[in-house]
């Protein structure tokens, strides 16, 4: 039996928040209709207003799929921040890792 690492569990993760958000969509449910946004969609919506690079959007993506997979609760506890940039790190380090990130956030993006 092989070892999971840190990278693949983190590839893991994007490629089931992919899923869901594709399931989401398909189902016609739309989480914008609620009340509250989810962290991911915060980002997408203010994708255009920070003006950060392609790096630093990346690591916003990360920091929000976690908050929305873990909880607001814990992602505005001051630990949340090193961890998910260790997740970005991590990802950001190897070409697959970096190459789904930016294919989630082009989904995310343009819903599909």
């Amino acid at each position: 039996m092989s070892s999971i690492s840190r990278v693949d569990q983190a590839v893991l993760q994007l490629r089931a928040q992919l899923q869901r958000l594709a399931r989401e969509r398909a189902g016609g449910s739309r989480a914008a209709e609620r009340s509250e946004q989810r962290p991911l969609e915060r980002l997408r919506d203010a994708r255009g207003d920070d003006g950060a690079d392609d790096g630093e959007f990346r690591r916003k993506f990360v920091r929000a799929l976690l908050t929305e997979e873990l909880g607001e609760a814990l992602g505005n506890e001051p630990e949340f921040e090193r961890i998910s940039n260790e997740v970005w790190r991590l990802l950001e380090e190897d070409g697959d890792g970096r190459h789904l990130m930016d294919d989630a956030i082009r989904r995310l993006g343009t819903g599909g």
